[in-house]
């Protein structure tokens, strides 16, 4: 393994691309055991799987030895031996086929410019229109960093609750084929094994799913889990069926990153018709939002700088939804419904709504409405035929709740276009709202909202867009 590694190395190196490996040639003497790249991360990873399994191999040998002379080892345990080592031969054929098709076709040479093909199918001139920039490409590879997974992770009130629905409910899970949507490090996946699913399935497209199937080997759960990179409507699962889907597919405002689309392909495709969606329900909330101090540093920043007026400088905090910690005593009204999620039956058109109407009453005197808060909640079902209100395990992204890490969706009123409104307890909003996919990135929200005072004229609030690379607090 390691002079073919380093045999690849060299050959791409001298410009051939696709070496070939056939050959057994470079097999002979030790020309190719010196690394031919200084500090090799992936010999290391090698070395490493070799030593474990030689030395396990070791191990049942001396047993066996043993056996005729002083100490044999259980039976039990030879076979646990066995049985580890199979789990490590297959490691190292994952490594080997990941090495030759994923590093192969990262250093292929971007050929295909001006290429004659493309001239004549681009006209006589022979240009190459801009490629649309690929969305998804740009949203699996932001889930290739460590970092994102620890913060998910670290999220208590999101992975709490996935835990405690699973292990409270392990006849749910007992003898089951589960899949799971978009792994990340595989810890649902883990939940399930260890609450006793008979296969897991994890899929995720991000090269994460690399280091998911090492923390499946090293928990020895490598007979259960079986762990598969690819978009989940095109990869290939080992089975026809599953009896319940697991995924963690929320994203700030709930829908951002349109994750759920997947999971609803995935559950039309695969899911057995009893089978149980986890979660099984989610709803979307709206609230007012009023916070002077809050208000003024965020909008009016560019109002004086340091005793400079900078007022021209662009105001995306008007124009995008701006994803923060916001305290309850911000929120001076309580929270409607606009969207509801079944996830056992909701379809990918019902993700948009036009117009949903709305009704939001102050609990007390405000002296400025400044926005709306936008967050969403989660529940867990033990069964098809309950309704949320009976789900006994959740979460709420709320902000009376616990901090969690996509926080709120706050949506900031311009006063500039709308007049301020300062409400007396009781007085009510009364507006609609809309959510649709993003029109030039459908992973993205766009967001629009029209609303008015009673008995105070009214105030229209332009299209709001999810751009939340530049709006995140």
């Amino acid at each position: 393994m390691i002079k073919l590694i380093n045999y690849v190395r060299e050959q791409v190196s001298q410009g051939l691309f696709r070496p070939d490996a056939s050959p057994e040639d470079f097999l002979e003497g030790d020309r190719y055991m010196k690394p031919f790249m200084e500090d090799d991360a992936l010999l290391y990873s090698v070395d490493e799987i070799f030593d474990v399994a030689t030395e396990q191999a070791h191990r049942v040998a001396n047993g066996s030895a043993s056996e005729s002379s002083k100490e044999a080892l259980p039976p039990e345990e030879v076979q646990d031996l066995l049985k580890q080592n199979k789990q490590l031969r297959e490691q190292v054929l994952y490594y080997r086929q990941a090495y030759q098709e994923a590093y192969l076709k990262t250093l292929e040479p971007e050929s295909n410019v001006n290429h004659p093909s493309q001239q004549s199918a681009n006209g006589a001139n022979g240009a190459i229109p801009v490629k649309d920039k690929d969305h998804d490409s740009h949203y699996f590879t932001s889930y290739d960093h460590f970092e994102i997974h620890e913060t998910m992770l670290k999220d208590s009130v999101r992975t709490d609750a996935y835990r405690d629905f699973i292990y409270e409910n392990k006849n749910l899970f007992a003898g089951k084929v589960v899949l799971d949507v978009g792994c990340g490090t595989g810890i649902l996946s883990l939940f399930c094994a260890k609450a006793g699913a008979a296969k897991v399935i994890a899929v995720d497209n991000s090269s994460i799913i690399d280091k998911a199937r090492e923390i499946v080997f090293a928990n020895g759960l490598g007979d259960t889990i079986q762990c598969l990179r690819g978009k989940i409507e095109e990869v290939t699962l080992p089975v026809k069926t599953v009896d319940i889907i697991v995924s963690e597919w929320m994203g700030y405002c709930l829908l951002y990153e349109a994750m759920l689309d997947s999971v609803i392909w995935a559950r039309d495709r695969y899911l057995v018709p009893d089978g149980l969606m986890v979660p099984s329900h989610a709803t979307l909330r709206l609230s007012l939002f009023a916070d002077e101090n809050y208000f003024r540093e965020k909008a009016s920043f560019w109002n004086s700088v340091y005793g400079f007026d900078m007022s021209c400088m662009p105001m995306k905090s008007y124009d995008d939804i701006v994803i923060a910690t916001i305290r309850s005593k911000s929120v001076p009204s309580d929270a409607e419904t606009f969207l509801e999620l079944p996830l056992h039956t909701i379809q990918r058109d019902d993700l948009t709504i036009n117009g949903v109407k709305f009704n939001l009453s102050a609990n007390r005197d405000i002296d400025l409405l400044h926005g709306f808060v936008i967050y969403f909640d989660i529940a867990f079902a033990a069964s098809r035929k309950h309704v949320i209100e009976n789900a006994k395990v959740g979460f709420t992204t709320s902000p009376s709740g616990r901090e969690t890490h996509w926080q709120q969706a706050l949506a900031l009123i311009d006063f500039s276009k709308n007049k301020p409104a300062p409400l007396k307890s009781d007085e009510q909003i009364h507006g609609t709202i809309a959510l649709r996919k993003g029109v030039d990135n459908p992973r993205e929200l766009e967001i629009s909202m029209t609303w008015q005072l009673s008995m105070r004229g009214h105030g229209v609030w332009e299209t709001v867009q999810m751009g939340l690379a530049l709006a995140i607090d």
